[in-house]
């Protein structure tokens, strides 16, 4: 189905209330990238929400292989979303609710953005149920449209301590003296971000489960971002903090090379 035959309706809490749980992923050429992950962390976000999958797990991979055939496409990038559906008192998750998977083209991002970094603001924002993947994005989408406007990329979530939980849509990673440095709780468990943590381990890189404080900041020799569509993003500057020379660091070069490696054709 075409993007603008696809329909659904007005009356969905989706609509009025942004209620609805959703997963993303990729694929390298016809390959989906931990597929099983994804659609594990999906059923897990609609479980934190008191939503139960529309279709097992078996069925969503064989519509997922099948979309991936149909669509066409070199690399492909997939959505799984399921909505409250139409609710009686336009609050309440309808017992009837929506699944859809939505298909399209995977392309590159700009080669800059790796090999020179990008800048991020910092945000006295946390969201509701990181646990949960939800498409309640509000707050967070009008935070980065001022970010923006200043040069950063996206924002990072701390709380009112300023200690550094995620980005927007991503896991954040720091480097002190080789050692990587990720948020353990109150984070959403990036697919991603386990794949780092995993290749982590292969080169022997010790891992540090903690929070960061922004005051922090200026003795962190690196700093990336991960996530399924960018996969690795240096970070170079965050709010008027210069992260280590301002350049891509080695353990950060290492661990995208690594990356790359287990995902090119």
């Amino acid at each position: 189905m075409a993007d603008d035959e696809a329909k659904i309706s007005v009356l969905d809490i989706a609509v009025l209330r942004g209620f609805a749980v959703f997963d993303f992923l990729r694929t390298y050429g016809k390959e989906p990238f931990r597929l099983d992950d994804h659609i594990d962390r999906f059923f897990n976000s609609a479980r934190l929400m008191g939503m139960t999958p529309v279709y097992s797990k078996e069925k969503i991979i064989d519509i997922v292989k099948e979309g991936i055939e149909k669509s066409g496409f070199t690399h492909t990038n997939i959505k799984l979303i399921q909505t409250g559906g139409v609710s009686d008192d336009g609050f309440t998750p309808s017992e009837t609710q929506t699944f859809f998977i939505y298909l399209y083209e995977a392309h590159d991002y700009p080669q800059e953005m790796y090999t020179d970094g990008v800048a991020l603001k910092t945000a006295q924002l946390m969201r509701q149920n990181p646990l949960a993947k939800t498409i309640n994005y509000a707050a967070s989408i009008a935070e980065v449209q001022k970010a923006k406007i200043s040069g950063a990329m996206d924002i990072l979530h701390t709380d009112s301590d300023m200690n550094i939980y995620e980005a927007t849509r991503s896991n954040f990673f720091a480097v002190k003296n080789n050692i990587l440095i990720t948020a353990e709780d109150g984070v959403l468990k990036g697919i991603t971000r386990k794949a780092i943590i995993e290749i982590a381990q292969e080169l022997a890189i010790p891992v540090e489960y903690r929070l960061i404080s922004t005051s922090e900041l200026s003795t962190m020799d690196e700093a990336f971002f991960t996530n399924s569509s960018h996969e690795i993003v240096p970070v170079v500057k965050i709010d008027e903090t210069i992260i280590g020379d301002a350049t891509v660091g080695p353990v950060t070069q290492k661990l995208i090379q690594m990356f790359k490696s287990k995902t090119d054709l």
